[in-house]
């Protein structure tokens, strides 16, 4: 019997994250959960999972810490080395042009694109000769139909965009690296489930991103060995008629 591929899934203790880390989990991978702040709500899909028959475990690290990051590659690697990793996690505050300042862009960036860039170097160098692993990057359809609301979110989404490219070249074929880009998913910033139901409705096919789409999406990337530095937009054509504001404010 051959052992279960493995994976890193950043950010998996909640909303994307969770639903990500369930479906690899049930498809036969061993899943290293990662979180930072959701304990609670880690340790429950974990104990969920494993109580289940899966293949999980669990370590926390706070990706604004290069040396938490490293401790993250070491604990996820140290009994056999990963074949993929799902950069999930993100940090998602509220700034706009007229108050963003040098200290949320650099919050942002240490989350959003400098730990995804280690990670994918710390998973190229531990890659067996022989072997092909895989990253996919959770990115943001508003990145192909700009606003300026969360400024230095968007920043960072997008450095995290060039990086999916730029680490698609420099690690293969060693390495495949892509992304995901969902529109809204889930409700956002406060929004009510009625305002959720309408966001989530406002573009070209009246129906946005669904979790399981998300999940279908995940699959083609990690099991399809031709594709790399591609994205796949899931946001029912959103970003074809970008509105001014984000959606948690329509």
């Amino acid at each position: 019997m051959t052992d279960p591929r493995r994976v890193l899934v950043t950010g998996a203790g909640k909303r994307i994250g969770a639903g990500l880390s369930t479906a690899l989990a049930e498809a036969g991978w061993h899943v290293v959960l990662h979180y930072n702040q959701a304990a609670t709500e880690a340790r429950a899909l974990c104990e969920t999972l494993a109580a289940a028959g899966r293949s999980v475990e669990l370590v926390q690290a706070d990706l604004a810490k290069p040396d938490d990051i490293d401790q993250l590659m070491a604990h996820s690697s140290s009994s056999g080395s990963l074949d993929a990793i799902i950069n999930n996690a993100s940090l998602f505050a509220y700034d706009g042009s007229d108050t963003v300042s040098a200290a949320e862009i650099n919050r942002h960036m240490a989350v959003n694109m400098t730990a995804p860039a280690l990670l994918i170097r710390a998973l190229y160098e531990q890659m067996p000769e022989g072997r092909q692993g895989a990253v996919i990057n959770m990115l943001d359809a508003k990145l192909f139909g700009i606003n300026p609301d969360y400024f230095s979110y968007t920043l960072s989404k997008s450095a995290c965009h060039t990086l999916t490219q730029i680490a698609a070249q420099a690690y293969a074929p060693r390495l495949r690296v892509n992304g995901i880009a969902p529109g809204i998913v889930l409700p956002s910033g406060g929004q009510t489930e009625e305002e959720f139901q309408l966001s989530h409705k406002r573009n070209l096919l009246g129906q946005g991103a669904l979790m399981k789409e998300i999940v279908a999406a995940m699959h083609l990337l990690l099991d399809t060995s031709s594709i790399t530095g591609e994205v796949i937009i899931l946001d029912g054509g959103a970003h074809l008629q970008p509105p001014a504001r984000d959606v948690a404010f329509l």
